[in-house]
């Protein structure tokens, strides 16, 4: 039998985007699969009427007090069959029916393989690449996403991180153990970056697709950005401070701070601008896990 793959998928008052997932994950092409969604106390009942129309999924109540998208992942981790590969998949995707099964082939072809990530498109662009892995500048803080036409994107390489959708190997999760509680913002690329310390690679693979339900259009998603601008901030120098070199980033972060300032008053964000230069400074004194392994939560 192939090994099992539990997918985990959190919810927070996104019961459109949760029930059509749903609806693209029963049709994948593997068999073994769980479905496990960490409803995170939403209040457009995603919950009861979930339960109702998808009895095939495992329905994990998160309670109400908010404990964010690294919360609902490590719930949804300590569930799943112990011995099962992990997908982590945000809500507002729709997986094309060979995904998981193109993911778990790459990721069983090599032990040193830990993670691995798929092209994921646009849904309403669907020769456009949203992501195609990232990359985080361990000097200068800057980030790089694979973005651009699909054509540009057709090749399976290492990549050092991704987010949105990755499978996780089994062994990883033993080895490594859960999200770093940081809410949102860089503890997907601080996972990826935890499990090649653990020594397994991240791999980038095209024949494997997801569609992303976000907009294409930067007047969009540029200031969306910044509706999450502490986190944001502190997050990112917990990162660099983790894994890269926080000297050299001191000295580029004014740089980023300007880029931010210009975007803040672009799209008329002021205020957000000096929540993510607070959110900077606490990074700097914010307690931080420096162990490899994080524990997952206890299930009573």
């Amino acid at each position: 039998m192939k090994t099992g793959v539990s997918i985990v998928i959190p919810s927070f008052n996104g019961k459109k985007f949760i029930f059509r997932l749903l609806n693209s994950i029963k049709e994948l092409n593997y068999q073994n699969i769980e479905t496990i969604v960490v409803d995170n106390g939403s209040k457009d009942k995603t919950l009861a009427e979930g339960q109702k129309r998808y009895k095939w999924v495992r329905w994990v109540d998160g309670g109400e007090e908010n404990i964010g998208q690294t919360g609902c992942y490590n719930l949804g981790f300590a569930y799943a069959k112990k011995n099962n590969h992990i997908l982590y998949c945000d809500a507002d995707v729709v997986l094309e029916k060979n995904m998981v099964s193109k993911l778990v082939e790459k990721i069983e072809s090599d032990d040193k393989i830990g993670v691995v990530t798929p092209m994921i498109l646009y849904l309403s662009d669907k020769n456009w690449v949203n992501q195609a892995g990232a990359n985080v500048d361990l000097i200068t803080g800057r980030v790089k996403v694979g973005w651009g036409p699909k054509e540009n994107f057709l090749k399976a390489k290492v990549v050092q991180n991704s987010g949105t959708v990755m499978l996780f190997k089994n062994s990883v999760v033993k080895k490594i153990g859960g999200m770093e509680d940081w809410f949102m913002c860089y503890f997907d690329p601080d996972y990826c970056l935890r499990a090649k310390k653990a020594g397994f690679d991240t791999w980038y693979v095209p024949e494997a697709i997801a569609f992303h339900d976000q907009s294409k259009d930067p007047k969009v998603w540029r200031p969306r950005v910044l509706g999450r601008a502490y986190l944001l901030g502190r997050n990112r120098v917990l990162f660099i401070r983790k894994h890269g070199n926080i000297f050299t980033f001191s000295i580029f972060l004014p740089l980023l701070l300007a880029y931010y300032l210009i975007e803040a008053i672009r799209f008329g964000q002021f205020g957000n601008f000096f929540e993510l230069f607070w959110g900077s400074i606490v990074g700097y004194f914010y307690p931080l896990n420096s162990g490899l392994y994080i524990p997952l939560p206890k299930i009573k």
